[in-house]
């Protein structure tokens, strides 16, 4: 062969045919050896180019020898990468390739046009060959030449050609140039004329280049406007049952295609050919070849994919069955059972559901529940709710209300899925057992007594009581505030002067009542509590609270609660208390209740501040008290300022500080109203304690318990009979409601 390749570049035809006709038997009797020596001789490119200019020579059968050269060339990766290189390296003569194939396509002579959409087939195979092709200014004059050529009389012809188009279609810029083509329309007719050719290559060819034109968003909408797309599904179901493997798997691909959009997928639902189309599917699913069952599961997985198709699928006789054996296959491929498990939960029919939920309301009524069924198939579900074998509801919903419900009636709820007409089988039963009856609302609620903070109810029992009452709620404001099983109650914990609304209702095992109703308002405090409420400082430490007895009791009277900051502090029937042990500087807030036996009556509040700490920082005192030289039996009053620092004098602490500027020798001056000494006194030291020394002629111990300091009140009148002005320094610090 080496020999004869130079002769390709010689000016001589007589010697450029014989060289020509050795290459094409050497490719018939080695394609893979004399393409591996053509292209890997130094001279290739020469080569090449030199086989280019003969198609532009007049002997026609010489541009068919190397068309068909070029063409088994092309079919070689690198081959058609030296072509694609040596066109688009030629500037001057880059279309000579393209340009001679085109004008080869319209020859009388059906072998030089075989041959040159042969080579054009060849070289649209590859990517680099697809996009040469498709960018070439030439493209559309061979697209449209391609077109006549699908209805040449030749199906050879007409299959190459179909080739031609379908390795276009490969690319997605070859499927925009084909549909937006100018003989677009005329293209997808040819195509669907096609699938009806006897040359099995014609049809397959068509049949793969409808596909990939279905794929794009413009293909179906073109294609289904078309009269002849009415018998196009029969066409393909025709491919798909001719028993040749490569037809049925691009009539599969195509149909799949087709109906991938909603249109599409109409278009076949509707088709007569359909119940064809499923026998066909579901005997290629049980071929032995699994490409080809996977190319029909595939189409099948497709035509679920809709709710008519899932509809139609399912009332197949056999299809279901044949993917359920598929599915447990065990020489089933991965991708194969994938397509099968995916299209088989599409078909899934409606499950037995979970039982309903069931409950009596506190209405009376009872509601039936259950959880809601979304199939992969998208079909409206709809829900069959029985009740002792009667149908109760049919719809969407998820829940059901039975108004009435029977007293003691046992229920039997049962439930079953609907889906297309389809009904799956009932749930488990669920029973219920009705409720007892209400009972009526108790009679005669009324108010029997009253005070500032509590209010006393009682009522009769409902004249219905429709079973065993258990026990009473009473409400106060729609809320809860007592149960008892008495026809009364105290309710308590008002305010005074303040009304509200009060219910209550009867209660059996299984039911509440309806409720009975009134308004009441509580007393107010007016003068059933203890009045004229007195707080009177002691000191930093310590309050005395006095009261008196109520102007008009209610009931007959218990206790007095004392209360501090809210806190009970003293119970009893003194009418006086002494708070000590108090925080200085602090407010303090006293309440007093009477305690009978209609309730409580509170009295109100009195708020009191302790005197200020003024001597917080001073821990010794250096001077005593002028009044108790009056008091104590030493004849002279002691030197105040002979005293040493930090002697202790009486119970008072100090710090060394000079003493007051008063004279130790004037008797002390106290008010006239002796119930006030003690804040005269209380005006006069420096601390809470005790200003009586154990000395002291007229010291006594304060009396134990409740009640006003009387040893006080006597030393005020002794004092006051010794003193011959009345005291205009001091003045009592009370307060009193």
């Amino acid at each position: 062969m080496c020999s004869r390749l130079p002769l390709l570049l010689s000016p001589d035809p007589g010697q450029v045919v014989p060289a020509i006709q050795g290459l094409l038997g050497d490719l018939q009797l080695d394609k893979e050896g004399t393409l591996e020596a053509f292209l890997g001789d130094a001279k290739c490119e020469e080569y090449l180019w030199a086989l280019c200019k003969l198609l532009a020579v007049p002997d026609v059968r010489l541009c068919s020898y190397a068309a068909y050269v070029l063409g088994t060339i092309a079919e070689h990766e690198t081959g058609v990468a030296h072509l694609v290189a040596l066109a688009e390296g030629h500037d001057s003569d880059s279309g000579v390739l393209l340009g001679m194939l085109s004008a080869m396509l319209m020859w009388e002579d059906t072998e030089a046009v075989m041959n040159a959409a042969g080579t054009l087939a060849s070289l649209a195979e590859t990517g680099p060959g697809q996009q040469w092709l498709l960018q070439d200014p030439k493209a559309e004059e061979v697209i449209e030449k391609l077109v006549v050529l699908l209805g040449s009389a030749d199906r050879q012809t007409a299959s190459n050609s179909a080739l031609v188009l379908a390795r276009l279609a490969i690319a997605h810029e070859g499927c925009r140039r084909l549909l937006s083509h100018p003989q677009a329309e005329q293209l997808l007719r040819q195509l669907i004329t096609c699938l009806e050719a006897e040359e099995a290559g014609c049809r397959v060819n068509a049949a793969f280049a409808l596909g990939r034109l279905c794929e794009m968003d413009l293909g179906p909408p073109q294609l289904l406007a078309l009269p002849e797309a009415t018998s196009m599904v029969h066409a393909l179901v025709s491919v798909m049952a001719s028993g040749d493997s490569g037809g049925s798997r691009n009539a599969c691909f195509a149909l799949s295609c087709l109906a991938a959009s909603r249109e599409g997928h109409g278009h076949v639902m509707r088709s007569p050919a359909f119940p064809w189309a499923l026998d066909t599917l579901c005997h290629l699913l049980c071929a032995e070849e699994q490409e080809s069952s996977w190319f029909a599961a595939m189409t099948v997985r497709v035509l679920a994919s809709q709710r008519p198709g899932v509809v139609k699928l399912r009332q197949h006789p056999h299809l279901e069955r044949a993917l359920q054996e598929l599915s447990v296959s065990k020489t089933a491929g991965k991708e194969l059972l994938e397509e099968v498990t995916i299209t088989l939960a599409k078909l899934q029919r409606p499950p037995k559901p979970l039982p309903p939920e069931a409950k009596v309301l506190d209405s009376g009524a009872v509601q039936v529940s259950w959880k809601g069924f979304r199939p992969q198939s998208g079909l409206e579900v709809h829900y069959r709710l029985y009740e002792s074998g009667a149908l109760l509801y049919r719809g969407p919903a998820c829940h059901y209300i039975l108004a009435s419900s029977m007293p003691c009636h046992k229920y039997h709820f049962q439930l079953c899925l609907e889906m297309e007409e389809d009904c799956g089988p009932c749930s488990d039963t669920t029973v219920l057992h009705g409720r007892e009856p209400m009972p009526s609302c108790p009679l005669d609620f009324q108010i029997i007594g009253r005070t500032t903070t509590q209010l006393k109810l009682s009522w009769a029992p409902p004249a219905m009581p429709n079973g065993t009452i258990k026990h009473y709620r009473v409400y106060r404001e729609g809320t809860v505030v007592g149960t008892t099983s008495e026809l009364g109650c105290i309710v308590g914990g008002l305010s005074p002067g303040m009304s509200y609304w009060l219910s209550v209702c009867a209660c059996t095992s299984t039911a509440k009542g309806d409720k009975a109703w009134l308004h009441a308002k509580t007393l107010s405090v007016g003068g059933h509590a203890p009045g004229r409420l007195t707080l009177v400082i002691l000191g930093r430490s310590e309050i005395l609270v006095t009261w008196d007895v109520p102007k008009m009791p209610l009931g007959r009277f218990f206790n007095y609660e004392l209360c501090l900051n809210g806190k009970v502090v003293y119970l009893g029937t003194q009418r006086s208390y002494v708070a000590r042990r108090l925080t200085p500087n602090t407010e303090y807030t006293f309440t007093v209740s009477a305690i009978t036996s209609e309730g409580r009556s509170v009295s109100r509040p009195v708020t009191k501040c302790t005197p200020r700490d003024e001597y917080g920082n001073i821990s010794r005192c250096h001077y005593s008290f002028p009044w108790r030289s009056q008091l104590a039996a030493p004849s002279k009053a002691p030197d105040i300022r002979s005293q040493e620092p930090g002697k202790d004098r009486g119970n008072v602490r100090g710090s060394p500080k000079p003493s007051p500027a008063r004279t130790p020798g004037v008797p002390l001056k106290l008010s006239r109203r002796a119930s006030n000494v003690q804040e005269g006194e209380s005006s006069l030291r420096p601390a809470g304690k005790s200003r009586m020394q154990p000395g002291d002629s007229h010291a006594c111990p304060r009396q134990a318990g409740n009640g006003p300091p009387f040893h006080l009140l006597n030393l005020a009148g002794l004092l006051h009979s010794k003193s011959s002005k009345p005291s205009s320094q001091t003045s009592p610090i009370a307060e009193e409601t």
